[in-house]
């Protein structure tokens, strides 16, 4: 019980220590010391093994996306492209619909295979500049790039390339179009729900009066539309990441995060070549945007190295293996076990991993419909993945968009997981009807 006890305190000082803005390196080795002595674990081999075993892992996963994330979205920004988009985006929808630009471009983005870390960095110029010209207090912009990204675009829409997507495909010997009627209903679902949900909360701000504030030492550009690049010029990076991120996947076979590296870089590449004469030091704005980006990498890895503390200690193992001998329905049981472990480690992608690794045979011995399973089971891992504040995407777009936590986490804990977890009860419920 001492164990358990730990796990939980550790949630809470993550959280509290989160709310009063210390670093995340701090709060991830706080958090972790609460869990390895209240398990009986010692100290030396379980910093040095679990926690930067994970954190050293995640940052040679992602030192490079990061940077290269990092330095798109700032020379979007200083290139005045994002405010280009943004102005093209308002002429053509208007004002009121900004939010639906920003969720339509991080769909889009996720569909061609872009993260939710390096979407973060890549559409908050863009939604920065949309937010401005609206007028939509900023509080809620980091709610806005990643509803889409980190929930529809993660694992209910039918052809995802991402990991949370691609799991069960190994595990059940599906692909990544399993259950494309289930996802397609659950995805239209959700995006309808988080569109009203947010604009709902974008017209109580604007009642009390509140209005777009740059963070604290945040500049934004606001050149006139003559000053900006050329339309096609402003969209055309973005288009070149999309296409080539497709093209090396499906045409060159390359795994989902090379093609992304390559096309990452070769964006950046042709941003730079393409507003070379707007951007007023590019050997500045890459150093600083580099220095930025992995700033934000070191901060994301450390929550990861606390998850690796967790999943290492005991209590940890004594309730996935109690969730995983229930009695219940197996399909129940997978959703109740990965949503507990999505929710405890804040990790979609260790969650699947984690029950998947155990129990896909005695799923696929039950008769029931393999696709099915992996679509149900791919929605469950999200919702709870964001209930807390320490979800690694959710830190990296709040470092990206220069806010604190305790601004955003309300609007993000609706749309991103409250929502997330309704509509993959909703897929259960289909699902079990016979709808894949």
């Amino acid at each position: 019980m001492l164990g358990i006890a730990g796990l939980v305190l550790a949630v809470v000082a993550i959280v509290a220590l989160i709310w009063r803005g210390w670093h995340m390196v701090v709060v991830s080795l706080v958090a972790s010391l609460v869990v390895i002595l209240a398990n009986g674990m010692d100290v030396l081999p379980a910093i040095n093994e679990s926690y930067m075993g994970d954190m050293s892992a995640f940052v040679g996963s992602w030192f490079l996306l990061f940077a290269f994330g990092s330095v798109f979205g700032r020379v979007m920004g200083d290139s005045g492209a994002s405010a280009g988009i943004a102005s093209s985006m308002l002429r053509l929808v208007g004002e009121r619909h900004a939010l639906l630009v920003i969720m339509v471009t991080g769909l889009v983005l996720s569909y061609g295979g872009i993260s939710a870390f390096i979407i973060a960095f890549s559409v908050y110029p863009i939604a920065a500049e949309l937010f401005e010209r609206a007028d939509i207090p900023k509080k809620l912009i980091v709610a806005a790039i990643m509803v889409c990204p980190a929930t529809l675009g993660m694992v209910m829409m039918p052809g995802i390339p991402s990991t949370q997507n691609l799991i069960p495909a190994s595990f059940l010997g599906t692909d990544a179009y399993a259950g494309a009627a289930l996802g397609v209903i659950c995805s239209v679902v959700m995006f309808a729900l988080s569109y009203i949900y947010l604009q709902w909360e974008i017209g109580r701000c604007r009642r009390r009066g509140e209005r777009f504030s740059p963070s604290p030492g945040e500049t934004l550009s606001r050149p006139d539309d003559a000053n900006t690049p050329p339309v096609w010029a402003c969209f055309a990076p973005i288009a070149l990441l999309v296409v080539l991120v497709f093209v090396l996947q499906r045409a060159m076979s390359m795994s989902a995060t090379d093609a992304v590296t390559v096309s990452m870089l070769a964006s950046v590449i042709a941003a730079c070549l393409l507003y070379r004469g707007r951007l007023a030091n590019v050997k500045r704005a890459v150093g600083e945007s580099c220095t930025s980006g992995l700033s934000s990498l070191v901060s994301v890895a450390a929550i990861m190295g606390f998850g690796g503390v967790v999943v290492a200690s005991p209590a940890y193992q004594g309730i996935i293996e109690a969730l995983m001998s229930t009695s219940l329905n197996p399909l129940w049981q997978g959703f109740i076990t990965i949503f507990a472990i999505a929710g405890i480690t804040g990790s979609a992608i260790g969650a699947l991993n984690i029950y998947l690794g155990s129990m896909a045979q005695t799923l696929l011995a039950t008769g029931l419909d393999p696709a099915m399973m992996h679509r149900v089971l791919c929605m469950a891992s999200v919702g709870p993945a964001t209930l807390l504040p320490h979800t690694s995407a959710m830190l990296a777009a709040n470092q990206a968009a220069k806010t604190e936590v305790r601004d955003t986490y309300r609007y993000v804990l609706v749309s991103c997981a409250l929502l997330p977890i309704l509509v993959s009860l909703l897929g259960m419920a289909l699902g079990l009807a016979g709808v894949a």
